[in-house]
């Protein structure tokens, strides 16, 4: 268009002249003719000009609608980097669990008392997400489910119960120092759970979790104190209860790990923590260390040991003191890795005819199935009903919590192996002897014969089967009450994790 305006400008300016000299020859129709000449010439020039005023509107129009795709464009695109940086922040998982229970006599010894014999189904189920606001806040919820059946159970434990099983925050470089803070509902396990794991041991496995505040000191890269301060159960809101000394429970302290050892490559832990229950005004302190190692030779081993002290009760003082011990030896060089191991665990227990200081293990919170699930549903808190109570005192004398496993006044001696026929497969066999530590007068200390064996095959990175069966066989300190029959369990599980 502008080469067209262009061109006619040029032509008029070339055509001027002439008509100049047109008009010096002094013909009247010449005159005339020059003159029409000049009126078609302008009205071919406007007609230029417009169309080309046309055409730069038609240009502008384009142009912006251009624009707006462009916008659109970047927009999308932005949106679409916006999503996908999202994404990278958000992940999620769950567990889905179907186990087959067959349970007999795990409170007492009699075949013919069905109170504690069970045949049923267990289902768990979780949800879980995290994300990651960034590389040093991150939040993560968690909800689950758990049944015995349908219309059963207490608490966690019922079909129509979803719980919020986890929800915290974990903050990393707080003030700009090496301190992580984890704000919420949580779950802690420390060493082989011998005194941490199950913040909610009363609802089996359903929840292990604790409400509160850790603060985690990243000392070195390979030496962490953590310090703490948990609910474990919150029972009234108020704090009016036993005459406005209230009733709930909270575990506090500090944990020292060191995870290699400079000079003997081992494990360290050391430990103070407390255990608070308002209700029978228990303030127990305990104070224990642990040093482990698995050594490239095949050599594994685990020892922890500690002591209690403060306040039993309102009227007694603690002095009790536990142990758990394993060492292993695994054979690398053969084709299915076998591994043999002893073990050795003691829960003093308190002298029955001892009106003085208590001596009996407090679990803290550690009663979750350490030395199989039997032994967990034989040391259950459910009163007068369970055998235990016929050897001495009231093996559950400490705890408030009805369900809890309340293992004391106990020593295991324990010789097992396992092995990996495949790459998927691992297979174990255990034997232990139990004994008490103390008894009432005239019951002997032979608890009985502890028989375990297990098999767990990995299908898939998400999909594992197993199996479990134990028997136990009561010993001399029951020979007082009849009948004296078999506790056994038997189950099979499916778990499928995403």
């Amino acid at each position: 268009m502008i080469k067209k305006i262009s061109t006619v400008a040029l032509a008029t300016l070339i055509c001027l002249p002439a008509l100049a000299s047109a008009g010096a020859g002094g013909s009247n129709d010449r005159v005339a003719d020059l003159e029409k000449q000049m009126a078609e010439m302008n009205k071919a020039f406007n007609a230029q000009m417009q169309a080309m005023k046309e055409e730069i509107a038609a240009l502008k129009n384009k142009n912006a609608e251009m624009g707006k795709e462009v916008a659109s464009t970047s927009e999308t695109v932005k949106h679409g980097l916006d999503a996908a940086e999202w994404t990278k922040k958000v992940s999620f998982g769950g567990q889905v669990a179907f186990r087959g229970y067959n349970v007999q006599n795990v409170w007492d010894f009699d075949d013919n008392d069905d109170t504690d014999n069970m045949d049923l189904f267990r289902s768990k189920g979780s949800l879980w997400t995290e994300f990651k606001a960034s590389d040093d806040v991150t939040g993560r919820i968690q909800i689950t489910n758990q049944t015995w059946g349908e219309g059963t159970g207490v608490g966690d434990n019922t079909d129509n119960k979803v719980f919020l099983d986890n929800a915290y925050i974990n903050v990393k470089n707080l003030m700009n120092l090496p301190v992580e803070g984890t704000l919420g509902r949580q779950t802690m396990i420390y060493g082989t759970g011998f005194v941490i794991l199950d913040g909610q041991s009363q609802f089996s496995s359903s929840s292990i979790y604790f409400d509160g505040v850790k603060l985690r000191w990243h000392i070195t890269d390979q030496l962490m104190l953590d310090g703490f301060y948990m609910k474990d159960q919150e029972n009234n809101l108020a704090n009016n209860a036993n005459g406005n000394a209230g009733d709930d429970q909270t575990l506090s302290g500090f944990y020292l790990t060191n995870t290699k050892c400079p000079i003997t490559g081992m494990q360290q832990e050391l430990y103070a923590l407390n255990r608070h229950d308002e209700a029978i005004k228990k303030d127990i302190w305990m104070y224990g260390a642990r040093l482990s190692d698995k050594m490239a030779n095949g050599i594994d081993y685990s020892l922890e040991g500690a002591i209690q002290t403060g306040d039993a009760n309102a009227t007694q003082d603690q002095d009790a003191w536990g142990a758990k011990m394993e060492g292993g030896y695994t054979f690398n060089a053969l084709e299915w890795k076998p591994r043999i191991y002893l073990g050795y665990a003691f829960m003093s227990g308190d002298e029955a005819s001892s009106a003085g200081d208590n001596e009996q293990w407090d679990t803290f919170y550690g009663g979750w199935p350490q030395w199989g699930d039997l032994l967990a549903w034989k040391y259950l808190n459910i009163g007068p009903g369970n055998a235990l109570n016929t050897v001495y005192g009231s093996y559950d004398a400490q705890s408030t919590v009805s369900g809890e496993a309340v293992y004391s006044n106990l020593r295991i001696a324990t010789i097992g192996a396992s092995v990996n026929p495949t790459a998927k497969l691992n297979m174990g066999i255990s034997y232990s002897k139990l004994t008490f530590d103390e008894t009432a007068p005239g019951i002997d200390d032979d608890f009985g014969d502890y028989y375990q064996a297990t098999a767990r095959y990995q299908y898939n990175k998400h999909l594992s089967f197993g199996l479990y069966g134990a028997m136990l066989e009561p010993g001399d300190a029951f020979k007082n009450i009849t009948p004296q029959d078999k506790a056994t369990e038997a189950t099979w599980e499916a778990e499928f994790k995403f």
